[in-house]
């Protein structure tokens, strides 16, 4: 009865539902029209809102809530990314850009190579860091390598701890890396090591 009904007001339910939403652009407003239409159909109370003569006020409701509402999916595909708002570059303050970052990168990819050509257990933390930084998750490298997670873990840390021992001999300063050193090192890595990760 649902889909007969629809059939029959096909370009009347297209006309509502533009008129409801006038500001949108026509491919949006298309868009739309088509998720109301799916939402209206799937709807328990579809049939008997089409016998009480309610069905066009249900479906501008519905419009109108996909086209407004921050959780709906129309709103997430089509509004989401227009509300962000534009600072004047006038406003952005400078800050000095951090080459000790860009150095200590440098450093650690330069002992991840030293320690990939070293001894086995080097290979090995070498080969558990790459992927942690690849994978930023302990679980999916404990999937790939099929070893428990508990162990993984461990090993992760003791890898870090052996890499910083190596690029800090003199004092015991903190290996500093924050998301954004990852993904550089991620970047970095992902360039330098890409085809013997896959």
């Amino acid at each position: 009865m649902v889909n007969d009904w629809v059939n029959k007001n096909y370009e009347k339910i297209k006309g509502w539902v533009k008129g409801a939403i006038k500001y949108e652009n026509d491919s949006v407003k298309e868009d739309l029209f088509h998720e109301v239409l799916m939402i209206f159909i799937q709807h328990p109370k579809a049939e008997q809102l089409i016998r009480d003569n309610s069905a066009q006020w249900f479906i501008v409701r519905i419009a109108l809530n996909q086209s407004r509402s921050t959780t709906s999916d129309h709103y997430k595909l089509y509004k989401k990314q227009q509300t962000t708002e534009y600072k004047e570059i006038s406003q952005i303050k400078e800050k000095e850009y951090d080459l000790e970052q860009d150095e200590q990168i440098e450093e650690v990819l330069n002992i991840l190579d030293e320690m990939y050509q070293g001894t086995n257990k080097e290979r090995y933390y070498v080969m558990l860091l790459l992927l942690y930084f690849t994978l930023n998750n302990y679980a999916e490298v404990s999937r790939r390598l099929n070893i428990p997670r508990t162990t993984v873990v461990k090993n992760i840390k003791d890898g870090l701890e052996y890499l910083r021992l190596k690029l800090f001999t003199v004092d015991k300063k903190e290996l500093n890396l924050d998301n954004k050193t990852i993904k550089i090192l991620r970047t970095k890595i992902l360039e330098n090591y890409g085809k013997k990760l896959s």
